[in-house]
This record gives C-alpha cells, sequence and structure tokens, in this order.
C-alpha cells in the first residue's frame, strides 16, 4: 500500500474521530441536574450543597458541589469545553466532564489509615505516595527485596478495611530511594513480579565497574544495539524488532554506557552486554 493511501487512511479514522466526538460529546455543558446524576451514578449517593456556572461562550462550564454519604467528602463535578485539535488544525468543542472526588477519596483512605500505613512503612523502611492512580512505596536501600511484596500486601490490606467504595488503586510500584525498581504488586491478583533491575545492577558491578551508578531504565529495540544478521540468529522467526528493557549507568570516569538483558528481548541465547552510544551507533564494549 502507497504512502499516500497510509495517509488518506489515517485522514479518514482522524476525521471518524472527530465526527464521533462531536456527535457524542454535545456541543453545550451539562446541566446541573445531569452533573448531579452523573455523580451519583458514578460515586454514589451524595448530598447536594450548591453550583456554580458561567454559560455561553468559549470558557463556559457548570459546576455542582456535594458531599458524598458515605465518607463526608466534598467534592466538585465540573462540565465545560474542551477544544479538538489535531496536527495543529482545530476541528471544535466537546464537553468533558471532570471531578476531584477520585484525588480526594485516595486522600481520604490514606487518612484513615494513616497510623497502621504510618507503622508498617516503619517496620518495612519505606514511605509511600501517590500518583497516576497507583501507588509507589520508596524503599531505604535494594535489601528489601521480597520483602518489598509482603509490604504492598499488607498495605494494601489496610486500605481495603477504609475502602467502604471498592474503588481504591490496586496497582503498586516498588522502588527504592535510588531509582532502583525492584517490582510491582498487583493486588487484584494478589500478584508481585520481581523487577530485573538488581540483577543487572549486581552483574555491573562484579562484572565490569563496581563504582559505576545505576541511572534510569528505557524501553528499546533490540537493533538497536545489534546488527542485523545477529538479530536474526538469536531471534530466529522474529516479527519486526523484538523489544525489551535498556539500562543506564555512568562509569567511574563519568561517562555513559548501557546494559541489556538479552532474556529479556527474548532472544534464543541470553546473556547480559554492554554498549556505548557512539556517533556510529551503538558499539558493544569488551570486557
Amino acid at each position: 500500500m502507497g504512502k499516500s493511501n497510509n495517509n488518506l487512511i489515517r485522514a479518514g479514522a482522524v476525521v471518524m474521530f472527530i465526527v464521533t466526538a462531536l456527535a457524542f460529546g454535545g456541543c453545550t455543558v451539562k446541566t446541573k441536574r445531569q452533573l448531579i446524576n452523573y455523580a451519583r451514578e458514578t460515586y454514589g449517593e451524595a448530598k447536594y450543597i450548591g453550583n456554580k456556572s458561567k454559560l455561553g461562550g468559549e470558557d463556559a462550564y457548570t459546576t455542582v458541589i456535594l458531599e458524598d454519604k458515605d465518607t463526608g467528602i466534598q467534592y466538585e463535578v465540573t462540565s465545560s469545553m474542551t477544544s479538538i485539535g489535531i496536527d495543529g488544525s482545530f476541528f471544535g468543542r466537546v464537553e468533558q466532564t471532570s471531578s476531584d472526588f477520585e484525588k480526594l477519596y485516595y486522600e481520604y483512605l490514606i487518612d484513615e489509615a494513616s497510623s497502621e500505613l504510618d507503622d508498617l512503612s516503619e517496620e518495612y523502611r519505606f514511605t509511600y505516595n501517590f500518583q497516576y492512580e497507583v501507588f509507589e512505596l520508596v524503599f531505604e536501600d535494594r535489601d528489601a527485596g521480597a520483602d518489598a511484596g509482603r509490604a504492598a500486601a499488607e498495605f494494601d490490606e489496610i486500605l481495603s478495611a477504609a475502602d467502604v467504595k471498592n474503588m481504591r488503586p490496586h496497582y503498586y510500584i516498588l522502588k527504592t530511594r535510588d531509582n532502583v525498581t525492584l517490582g510491582s504488586y498487583d493486588a487484584q491478583n494478589e500478584d508481585y513480579s520481581a523487577s530485573n533491575d538488581t540483577n543487572i545492577i549486581d552483574y555491573v558491578h562484579k562484572n565490569y565497574d563496581a563504582d559505576a551508578v545505576y541511572l534510569d531504565s528505557i524501553g528499546a529495540y533490540i537493533d538497536q544495539f545489534l546488527p542485523y544478521d545477529e538479530v536474526d540468529i538469536l531471534f530466529p522467526g522474529h516479527d519486526g524488532s523484538p523489544s525489551g528493557t535498556a539500562y543506564y549507568f555512568r562509569d567511574k570516569d563519568g561517562d555513559t554506557f548501557v546494559a541489556i538483558d538479552l532474556d529479556e528481548f527474548g532472544a534464543k541465547k541470553g546473556g547480559i552486554r554492554l554498549f556505548r552510544d557512539k556517533a556510529s551507533g551503538m558499539e558493544e564494549i569488551e570486557y
């Protein structure tokens, strides 16, 4: 299929998205009654406190203020107009409904369980915060190991006692203060997944540079590191470029290098390799 055809397909998809958004999103803000109904259907029974609005114009909005009957939380639900723009082109405005209830509810959970959570965090030596609908437990050091998974499970158990609406986040990211990912915990499935970060760091320190400083990890494709002929050997029958994780370090001289674990990319023969980013591309480090 030619490039022009691809562009036509993309343009058609964009137009369909815009038409759908305009058709179903509406071109006016919701009424007070509609917002109250939305809030009660979404968050449960609530007492009406008041409202504020500006009708007409591009910045039109309606806001209702409610008090949740289960928790006493006072929250707002707002209907406003938002612009649709793609590739610098303006296509119109659609209605958008938003609320601060979720944020306030998560704060409520933490407040209700704060005493027990503080005891737990002291026992396992971690701090906690909430962002992007995920709890992040930050441990003192990498020695937390499997204890991090147990800590997350106990953390969720404490929260569940206060979770009268069964709306708490169920996903946990477990890290250290120096940004090493220990793993993740899915409370819904009671599943702890250990990260490979610590294995990579230990390998680098033992086999290459004991003073190397771990910086971060990002997703990567294997052909960023290996020539195509080697990719074909290590990944027979692959479709596209296999993906995995690249781990970035700074060595004792202040230079950056990258470690990859071929097992993570799904290679036929695994192992950890180190690379430096040169002008000509990734160059493997001999050590």
